[in-house]
């Protein structure tokens, strides 16, 4: 059995995956460790995702608990936490969401001018820059790490995170054909060198579980863990089975379009693209990713809105998934659409832009066509983010998240803008799969 851990923006989720990839056990939960800050911040309790990842791993079948032979961990990606000594949060994790590098007018384009890098508010070296700008690198602080970066030290009891390049890359300040971090962009960002955690390869060994840690979570001790991977990536294992031949689609609280290619294709083919970039992936090959801020959450945007016009007119209380049921219904009978851009929350690589509803007139500002027009752009928009040339020679999609699993008009628009056939993954926590068969090879390795 292989134990499989993803701490996402909005929830947790663990599965134990079985030696035929079968997963025999899944645990989710939404973990409300959100933090009330000023408009613009995006941060969370970093001891509380910890907590309560450990929570979900105990709801696993002690029985299937016990023979987990490997663990892989993976979580959002871009954010950091600062860590002490003994890797104990001192600051909140401060998520993928965040703008306050927006903050000061400047800010970024002098930071990219200095370093060379194309790097976007809510980055991790963008974010470590304007602490160390402010003075606001807690005293103390001996490291920084994503989250499932920080996951795995605890589990080893490590004195400081370790990183894989799937995770590194996310941070900004990343030598994609080197795979190693870009010490010279560093030095021109000017924040403590020290900070950023050491380099291991994909899939490589970071620690074993410590004896403490395997009573508290009814595992064994000594059992190894992966060094944790990036969540697109971690999705990607799990669902993307002939890479050759797939485009993978996610909508989670975004939305991310991937095609995997060899590393020095993808370099080539993405070249200058400010609306895709390309990630490491485990076997010398790279991911060119399209990756959207509203993707899932641009159709919750429209269940809220309808719930909160009838809580304005006074009309009873609509429950959230009748709304969602009622949407989709209504978007696939509609034979009118409205032209809707989803981008609610800005661009990545413009993040003044905003979203749009056009082609209004005096009869179809409807919910079906809204919801129709609605699901294209969401898709659209991840289409017209990657370059023509990694689209060619696909025959199909492979397409996961709650929002597409759930959701047969995204389904059917993801077919008619690609003009593909879709398939959907079997499994429904993929990242944490995915990270449960990174974790496999370790069970044989020697430690």
């Amino acid at each position: 059995m292989f134990l499989g851990i993803d701490i996402g923006t909005t929830k947790i989720a663990a599965v134990i995956v079985g030696p035929d990839e079968h997963v025999e056990a899944t645990v989710s939960q939404h973990h409300h460790a959100d933090l009330d800050t000023p408009a613009g911040r995006s941060e969370q309790d970093a001891q509380r995702l910890l907590d309560t990842t450990w929570s979900i791993v105990r709801e696993l079948p002690a029985k299937l608990r016990r023979h987990v032979q490997a663990v892989g961990v993976t979580g959002q990606m871009h954010g950091l936490v600062l860590l002490d000594s003994h890797c104990q949060p001192l600051s909140p994790l401060i998520t993928w969401q965040d703008q306050r590098c927006l903050e000061d007018d400047g800010f970024l384009p002098e930071l990219n001018a200095h370093t060379g890098h194309e790097l976007h508010t809510g980055c991790a070296c963008a974010t470590l820059t304007w602490l160390a700008e402010h003075g606001q690198i807690a005293e103390g602080a001996t490291s920084a790490a994503t989250i499932h970066d920080l996951a795995v030290a605890r589990l080893c009891s490590m004195t400081k995170a370790l990183t894989d390049p799937t995770s590194a890359a996310s941070w900004g300040l990343f030598d994609l054909r080197a795979l190693s971090w870009d010490e010279a962009a560093i030095t021109a960002a000017r924040f403590p060198r020290h900070l950023l955690p050491e380099l291991r390869p994909c899939g490589s060994l970071a620690g074993c579980v410590t004896q403490d840690t395997a009573d508290h979570l009814g595992l064994r001790p000594q059992t190894p863990v992966a060094v944790a991977i990036g969540d697109n990536q971690a999705s990607l294992i799990a669902t993307v089975r002939q890479p050759d031949k797939q485009l993978a689609l996610t909508l989670g609280t975004g939305g991310q379009l991937s095609v995997i290619l060899p590393a020095d294709e993808a370099l080539r083919i993405a070249g200058d693209c400010a609306t895709c970039e390309c990630r490491p992936y485990p076997g010398g090959r790279m991911a060119i990713v399209a990756a959207s801020l509203s993707g899932g959450s641009a159709w919750t945007w429209l269940v809220q809105t309808i719930q909160s016009w009838a809580k304005d007119l006074g009309l009873p209380e609509l429950k959230t998934e009748d709304v969602f049921a009622q949407i989709n219904a209504l978007g696939l009978q509609s034979t009118e659409e409205l032209s809707v851009c989803p981008r609610f929350l800005g661009q990545r690589h413009a993040p003044d832009d905003r979203g749009a509803i056009g082609g209004i007139d005096l009869h179809n500002f409807r919910i079906g066509p809204l919801a129709r027009g609605l699901a294209r752009g969401i898709i659209e928009e991840l289409r017209q983010m990657l370059p023509p040339r990694a689209l060619s020679g696909r025959d199909h999609i492979v397409c996961s998240g709650n929002a597409l699993r759930r959701n047969t008009l995204l389904q059917s628009m993801a077919e008619d803008v690609f003009g593909l056939p879709v398939i959907i993954a079997a499994s429904q926590e993929e990242a944490a799969t995915g990270a449960a068969m990174l974790g496999r090879p370790l069970a044989d390795s020697p430690r």
